[in-house]
């Protein structure tokens, strides 16, 4: 039976499960390696050994470069389901199984009804539901399936919740034309690796239940509509573009995507469509921030380059932006 437990955000809840496995000091973690820094963000004092593994250049899990990263010491391996990319998982869960490996599923980058979610070939999964919408302005979701893994650590409440001053943040900027403001500034430098640093926000406490209940009355299959009818807007704009979309739409079929991922030609070609959106107060970006260790690897990097990242939360059909 699924055990949800609603925390600050996506990687609160993966420290949650972390701390939960009392890791030894050589046991080994698995991140692919288009992994974002705020997964390497732990709570304070905690420290893991961890390892990359590539996946393709589609972002589909290659179970061959995967498992040639697998010792004796791996303990765990995260995989991504990137922008609502369903994973094979099924065979590769029972490898896992075998090897005494848990598998952690980072669905961060998508939105589903939950209850209904039949892919669930893991050990443990986590969301990040305030990252996709933006009238959730705080909100990560922990899914245990393996009922093995004893969550003795449940967090407290505490009585001064410091939940509602993310919230009062998120209202300030809406009341001051926050969007409006920030296409007035110089554009961010999404092509420099080493521009972006994700802040250390990992927190211990659960959600309160009105915002409990803000995530759960969220109508995904409305949400994705609008995705939808984007994904195949900005495909036709991949196409004038001539770069090539990474996202297929039987991808996104089952939940609300983070973005639309797409490859230029080159890196100037996407400095180009960066500095289009911006003047069009569109925010086109680079992802990840990666860490600082693969910020060092240049094959991963010349690739990281020339991705531009489309947005997917809005209405943007109806837009002429290119």
């Amino acid at each position: 039976m699924k055990n949800f437990i609603y925390l600050y955000n996506g990687r609160s809840a993966l420290n949650f499960a972390l701390s939960n496995l009392n890791l030894q000091k050589d046991d080994e973690i698995l991140y692919p390696e288009f992994s974002c820094d705020v997964i390497f963000q732990f709570e304070h004092k905690k420290r893991y050994n961890y390892k990359f593994y590539q996946t393709k250049e589609n972002f589909q899990l290659s179970m061959n470069l995967l498992k040639k990263k697998i010792t004796d010491k791996t303990r765990v391996i995260i995989v991504i389901n990137f922008f609502g990319i369903k994973q094979k998982l099924k065979k590769f869960y029972k490898f896992c199984k075998k090897k005494n490996i848990l598998l952690f599923i980072d669905d961060c980058h998508t939105f589903y009804d939950l209850n209904k979610s039949s892919s669930n070939d893991c050990d443990i999964k986590f969301f990040s539901p305030s990252k996709i919408f933006d009238k959730i302005h705080i909100g990560g979701i922990l899914q245990v399936n393996n009922n093995s893994i004893d969550i003795k650590k449940i967090p407290i409440l505490p009585k001064l919740n410091n939940n509602y001053i993310k919230l009062l943040k998120g209202k300030i900027k809406k009341l001051l034309l926050y969007e409006k403001i920030k296409f007035l500034k110089k554009r961010p430098i999404f092509e420099d690796e080493n521009f972006f640093e994700s802040k250390f926000i990992v927190k211990k406490e659960p959600l309160n239940d009105a915002i409990i209940s803000k995530i759960k009355s969220i109508d995904s299959a409305a949400e994705n509509k609008i995705r939808i009818k984007n994904f195949k807007y900005w495909k036709k704009i991949c196409k004038k573009l001539n770069i090539k979309p990474l996202l297929k739409v039987e991808n996104i079929k089952h939940g609300c995507p983070l973005y639309f991922p797409a490859l230029c030609k080159s890196k100037n070609q996407a400095i180009k469509i960066f500095n289009v959106g911006w003047k069009k107060r569109l925010e086109i970006v680079s992802w990840p921030t990666l860490h600082i260790k693969q910020r060092k690897n240049k094959r991963l990097i010349k690739y990281w380059k020339k991705i531009v990242y489309f947005p997917m939360n809005k209405k943007y059909f109806n837009m002429e932006t290119f």
